[in-house]
């Protein structure tokens, strides 16, 4: 998916990821391209689970819209014990 958006985008995306975690399951952050027309998307925290060692892991919906064609892919993202963030994994 990063590969349809420039860096700009790409930090938007990311950014739109780490706000949507903060929120947790069923939060939804969108982001409009700031570099270029017609490219916007979204990032929605679908599902949350905690496990036996203690890390917690959220799946999280990715959408990235270019000219009117969608592209959704879901990644894992977890944070280990007593860390301060998540990683994709």
């Amino acid at each position: 998916m990063l590969k349809l958006l420039d860096c700009k985008e790409q930090q938007q995306a990311a950014k739109a990821t780490d706000q949507a975690e903060r929120g947790g399951v069923g939060t939804e952050v969108s982001w409009t391209s700031e570099t270029r027309p017609n490219v916007s998307g979204s990032s929605k925290v679908t599902g949350e689970e905690q496990l036996a060692d203690g890390s917690q892991c959220m799946t999280v919906s990715d959408v990235v819209i270019v000219d009117g064609e969608e592209t959704t892919v879901p990644k894992k993202m977890c944070r280990a014990k007593g860390a301060s963030g998540y990683v994709k994994v």
